[in-house]
C-alpha cells in the first residue's frame, strides 16, 4: 500500500522557535517542500508495529540548501506512534538528504491531541520541522502545511489491494476517533 504526500512551507536557519522560523522564513523567502511516497509491504504488520513506522522515498527541496530537489534516502513514516501521554499521538517524519552543504535530515512531527477548540485539520497537517546536518545539530526550524488543494490530490494517490487500502483506513479512522472522538 502507498500514498503520496506533499508538503510546503517556510524555515529559517538558527530560529529557536516553530512560528518564529515559519514567519522569518516567508518575509526571506526561505520555502522549504517535500514529495514523498509513503509506503509498507504489509499493512498487519505495520498495525501490529507500535510505531507503525512506513518508508519514504522522494525529495526535500530548500534553495537555501541546493540549487535542486534533494533525493532522501533510509526515510522513515511514523504514523500515530505513542505521543507524551494517553490520547496523544504523533506523526513524524524523518527524510535524510544529501545538499549542498553536506547531508542533512528533515525531521518532522504533527502532533496528535484533543486540546482547545476544533483541531483535528490543524493538528494533522502542520508539521513541526527541524532541518539537522550530518551531527544532528539544529540547521533551522519552521513549518510545513498540508493545505486543501495537497490533501485532495493526496487522496487520488493511495494504491494497494483493496483490502489492505481499507485495513489501513480503518486503523487511520479509529486512531482520529480514539484522540477526538472519546467523549462520545
Amino acid at each position: 500500500m502507498r500514498f503520496t504526500e506533499q508538503m510546503a512551507g517556510w524555515y529559517t536557519p538558527s530560529c529557536p522557535a516553530y512560528d518564529a522560523g515559519f514567519h522569518t522564513g516567508r518575509r526571506d523567502g526561505r520555502g522549504l517542500r517535500f514529495h514523498l511516497t509513503i509506503d509498507t509491504p504489509d499493512v498487519r504488520r505495520l498495525v501490529a508495529d507500535p510505531q507503525h513506522r512506513m518508508s519514504a522515498h522522494g525529495w526535500v527541496e530548500a534553495k537555501e540548501l541546493g540549487p535542486v530537489r534533494m533525493p532522501v534516502h533510509d526515510a522513515t513514516f511514523d504514523v500515530f506512534a505513542p505521543g507524551s501521554g494517553p490520547g496523544r499521538l504523533l506523526m513524524r517524519y524523518e527524510l535524510p538528504f544529501e545538499s549542498a552543504r553536506g547531508p542533512m535530515t528533515l525531521c518532522g512531527v504533527k502532533q496528535v491531541a484533543d486540546n482547545a477548540g476544533l483541531d483535528l485539520w490543524r493538528d494533522t497537517t502542520t508539521l513541526f520541522t527541524r532541518v539537522l546536518d550530518a551531527e544532528r545539530a539544529e540547521h533551522g526550524r519552521g513549518l510545513l502545511r498540508l493545505d486543501l488543494r495537497m490533501f485532495s490530490r493526496q487522496l487520488t494517490t493511495f494504491r494497494g489491494r483493496p483490502g489492505e487500502l481499507v485495513r489501513f483506513g480503518s486503523f487511520f479512522a479509529r486512531a482520529l476517533a480514539r484522540t477526538y472522538a472519546h467523549p462520545l
